[in-house]
């Protein structure tokens, strides 16, 4: 088999350039994909905090909190402290964060849409449960540190 024959090696290279289509598809809102992940997860579950962010959408503590603090200084999240824990900072989307959000969004599904387009729709639903089965054969973050 040639070396670049090798699913993993194939699926990195599928996602690295689905995420430039994605980002090239959102530059005009000033947001990178992994930014938009942080806003998607607060419009859907608002008041996580950076570590809860961390855990769902698999980055490390320290790219969500840089991630957090970039949206807090273009005023697309705020941050407030826990009421039960004064440490832990809850984060929610502002008004301009949802804005931003919902359009980016709708652009990055767009992209990802055309992106995929050398698919039909069989072979999409094909590809997604593949994808479902290798996601939940795979060790769980958890899980790995036991081993």
């Amino acid at each position: 088999m040639d070396n670049n024959d090798h699913i993993t090696w194939l699926l990195k290279q599928a996602m690295h350039y689905s995420r430039r289509t994605v980002n090239t598809a959102i530059r005009e809102y000033g947001v990178t994909s992994e930014q938009l992940g942080v806003l998607k997860r607060l419009a859907d579950t608002p008041g996580l905090s950076g570590a809860d962010l961390a855990r769902r959408l698999l980055i490390t503590p320290q790219a969500s909190q840089l991630a957090l603090a970039t949206l807090e200084r273009r005023g697309l999240i705020e941050r407030r402290p826990d009421a039960n824990h004064g440490r832990i900072l809850r984060s929610y989307l502002t008004d301009e964060g949802l804005r931003v959000c919902t359009e980016c969004f709708n652009d990055a599904i767009a992209s990802e849409e055309r992106l995929l387009d050398v698919l039909d729709a069989t072979e999409q639903e094909m590809l997604r449960e593949f994808l479902r089965r290798l996601v939940e054969r795979a060790p769980k973050d958890d899980d790995a540190a036991e081993e």
